[in-house]
């Protein structure tokens, strides 16, 4: 029959002391052995990252300080708690993409749905429009502002708008004439730029809350997609959890083991002393 052991105070004083001591590596070279280690067994989980996948940049590199993050905090000790901290990486690593994979669904859905409205709303061909104005009435004011006079084209071009304003300031409807006059054609110009400035900045910003409106709209992937993502996420979740886990039973392995032969080596000290 066995008899259970009495853990006295002393004890349980002596196992918190020796279990701080096992908390991972403390001095700068067991650090450094320890990084080692993590880049060591990273390389088995080089093949997790898939630059086209994993977006531009550097996706090594982003992996790689995953990895070294988790090494920080978990202060692995051996081969098995290293290859469990890669585990956990990889597992994060694949949540991540499978957060772009949402996000670039979404908006792929979105920009081909802007694609169509922008192909068949008649307000954008307008904006066009006037932004081709806006070109032709800048061309001509740096040329009356610069050398004073307007080329055939350009003349051609802002003319009616001159004989326009005319019209309109002698409340007539017989066509008038315009003779060149630089300050009348300037201001005419000016005024008409102005305008059509203002009106294109109307129009995209009343464009940009629709569009920003639409792609709320099509935030949701279709239901298909949807339960397909959050299932990957899920079993990505569980594997994480799993690696966890048998992370910490096996730290917590370590250290009652340490905590053992440090209460168990000076009692067989004692005992090979006194025979």
């Amino acid at each position: 029959m066995r008899c259970a052991k009495t853990v006295t105070p002393l004890k349980i004083v002596a196992n918190r002391k020796n279990a701080k001591r096992s908390t991972g590596p403390r001095t700068e070279r067991g650090k450094s052995i320890a990084r080692f280690n993590a880049l060591t067994l990273g390389l088995f989980a080089k093949h997790v990252v898939i630059p086209m996948c994993d977006g531009d940049g550097r996706p090594e590199k982003e992996f790689q300080t995953l990895l070294d993050g988790l090494h920080q905090e978990f202060q692995p000790v051996g081969l098995y708690e290293e290859w469990l901290v890669v585990k956990i990486a990889e597992y994060m690593w694949r949540l991540r993409r499978a957060t772009r994979c949402e996000s670039g669904s979404v908006r792929e859905a979105a920009i081909w749905e802007d694609r169509s409205i922008w192909a068949r709303n008649d307000g954008n061909h307008c904006s066009l429009e006037a932004q081709k104005e806006i070109w032709v009435l800048q061309e001509a004011e740096d040329q009356l502002r610069n050398s004073g006079t307007l080329s055939q084209e350009s003349y051609e071009q802002v003319v009616p708008r001159v004989e326009e304003n005319r019209r309109k300031r002698i409340q007539s409807e017989t066509p008038v004439q315009a003779d060149f006059d630089r300050d009348e054609f300037l201001t005419c110009i000016t005024d008409r730029k102005d305008f059509l400035e203002s009106y294109c900045r109307g129009l995209d910003h009343i464009e940009g809350k629709r569009s920003d409106a639409r792609f709320d709209q099509k935030c949701l992937l279709p239901e298909d997609d949807m339960d397909r993502i959050l299932r990957y996420e899920e079993r990505m979740h569980r594997q994480i959890d799993w690696a966890v886990q048998r992370l910490l039973d096996a730290q917590e392995r370590r250290k009652t083991e340490s905590t053992l032969d440090a209460v168990l080596l000076p009692i067989a000290q004692d005992a090979k002393r006194s025979q």
